[in-house]
């Protein structure tokens, strides 16, 4: 792996693989641990976009390179030369029968005396269809083996001689949000179930902005050793496998969440649910009318509430709003958002923001993009659901709820069929527990609502564990404070509405001393 490639991994490194994203802090611990003992980067599946990717990041952070990689063809990405004397090589060999399991046999060997020497290494556990076979027949991409457990087995028996590292490795290309059973999505956003390295190589074109790679927490071989040694190597890979498995799983989970479903069959399986066709059935009765009449009220009620997530509309969110901040605040300074990433891994969370402005909406979802986590599912007043905005925020993973229920015992239910859907999944939620906006600065008194709705949805079972995470959103100055000043003084509040927005322009295009903002 330490030897040079050509010109098509250059072009890659320059345009493709330079804006890839990897935590100092993670880069730091691997430098520790190379000056410790050996260290063996593991990843799930053979792929030669991934080795390219590791390739160009390790080079750039002065990482020591993996001088070896298992059954991983890169011929096509070196030099000419190199390319060359290789045909010629094997134009020269007469015996070519078993010359696979020789070389497989030899490669053994040379990962071996690599380690036991101190040199890095890369493994792979599972193979997919690599070089132009899989370029070619894609479908040969989607047969999978188990190539690293040699590997892995011999690593057992180096550790009794010096210490070994076993780091894990997770790539990723897009952020934010994967829907399930969608192809452009599955094209754009998927990393790891991409079966084939030219869909792979097509998503860092797309994603070459929101790609990054996450360094995992180390496996000490020895202490792996005196806890499961007794159970046999055999064991000991799959145990090993398993947790890595589990570090990819989290993740994923915290780098683009929960896979969405098609807002259709999510409004099935709300509507579906038993309590809630329960309540359709009792209001059909009550009403005497058909329950299919009631079926389509419920129906409308689950399209005003409901998120659908747009990509598109995010990203045309994402743009506007970091022109908007740019123009207005300094920066923002964030504290305790490692906690926060450490229990989304592992957890579902609500978060619990103050409420000041109306950037409170979009702030935690910017935050959450820009450091490659999962953004929330925001609850957000029904107020904020008019023609264009409602459309961008709905698309960005906002769903709307009206400010009083009243007796509409219909929509009671399908809100909280709604909403026990996506604490039941693990979505990332947010809600403002002051209901409205504070236009005073202290803090109003909470609104239980939405609290008692998330708190019953897990006491009935929903899920077994559950993070509420009180967020405090402080600003040097608001954009709202001169309507706040009105309506302190006596004025009615003005509705939110596209005319209002269009005249919010005049304090975007005001100059705002970097000093005064935050």
């Amino acid at each position: 792996m330490s030897q040079r490639l050509g010109w098509i991994h250059r072009l890659l490194s320059r345009y493709a693989f330079a804006f890839v994203h990897v935590d100092a802090k993670f880069v730091e611990r691997v430098r520790r641990l190379a000056e410790r003992g050996t260290v063996v980067f593991v990843m799930r599946n053979r792929s030669i976009a991934d080795y390219l990717l590791i390739r160009s990041v390790f080079l750039r952070e002065g990482l020591p390179l993996p001088e070896f990689a298992n059954e991983l063809a890169i011929g096509w990405f070196r030099s000419l030369r190199w390319v060359f004397a290789r045909i010629v090589e094997r134009l020269s060999r007469l015996h070519i029968f078993r010359q696979a399991q020789r070389e497989h046999l030899a490669d053994r060997d040379t990962a071996a005396r690599l380690v036991r020497a101190g040199h890095p290494l890369l493994i792979f556990l599972r193979a997919q269809a690599a070089g132009v076979r899989a370029l070619l027949r894609p479908q040969r991409a989607l047969e999978s083996k188990r190539i690293g457990d040699p590997y892995l087995e011999d690593l057992f028996v180096i550790a009794a001689e010096r210490p070994v590292y076993v780091v894990p490795l997770a790539p990723f290309r897009g952020r934010g949000y994967r829907r399930r059973n969608s192809r452009l999505a599955t094209l754009v956003y998927s990393v790891q179930d991409a079966p084939s390295e030219l869909k792979k190589l097509v998503t860092v074109l797309f994603n070459r902005r929101d790609l990054s790679l996450t360094i995992g927490e180390e496996i000490d071989l020895r202490s792996f050793i005196n806890r499961y040694g007794a159970e046999g190597a055999a064991s000991m890979v799959r145990r090993m496998t398993r947790a890595l498995q589990i570090f990819l799983y989290r993740e994923e989970r915290l780098v683009w969440g929960p896979p969405l479903l098609p807002k259709r069959v999510v409004r099935e399986l709300v509507l579906g649910q038993p309590a809630l066709r329960e309540t359709m059935n009792e209001i059909a009765i009550e009403r005497e009318t058909p329950v299919e009449k009631v079926r389509r009220e419920a129906q409308g009620y689950f399209d005003e509430i409901a998120s659908n997530f747009n990509g598109t509309y995010f990203a045309i969110l994402a743009f506007v709003f970091r022109r908007i901040w740019n123009r207005i605040f300094r920066g923002v300074e964030i504290t305790g958002l490692d906690r926060v990433a450490d229990r989304i891994r592992e957890h579902s969370v609500v978060l619990v923001p103050c409420h000041r402005s109306h950037f409170d909406y979009l702030i935690l979802s910017y935050i959450f993009h820009s450091e490659f986590l999962s953004p929330p599912h925001i609850a957000a007043g029904i107020n904020l659901s008019f023609f264009p905005l409602g459309m961008l925020f709905r698309g960005a993973g906002a769903f709307f709820i009206r400010r009083s229920f009243g007796d509409n015992e219909l929509y009671k239910a399908v809100f909280r069929e709604y909403l026990t859907y996506l604490i039941r999944d693990g979505y990332t939620q947010e809600f403002f527990i002051e209901g409205g906006r504070s236009r005073t600065g202290k803090i109003l008194t909470p609104k239980l609502g939405m609290l008692s709705a998330i708190v019953n949805s897990f006491l009935h079972g929903v899920r077994r564990d559950l993070y509420f995470v009180p967020v405090s959103i402080s600003y040097e100055r608001l954009v709202e404070e001169e309507a706040y000043k009105r309506e302190l003084l006596g004025a009615e509040k003005e509705k939110e509405n596209f005319l209002a927005l269009l005249r919010a322009r005049s304090v975007l295009r005001a100059s705002i001393s970097p000093s005064r903002s935050r």
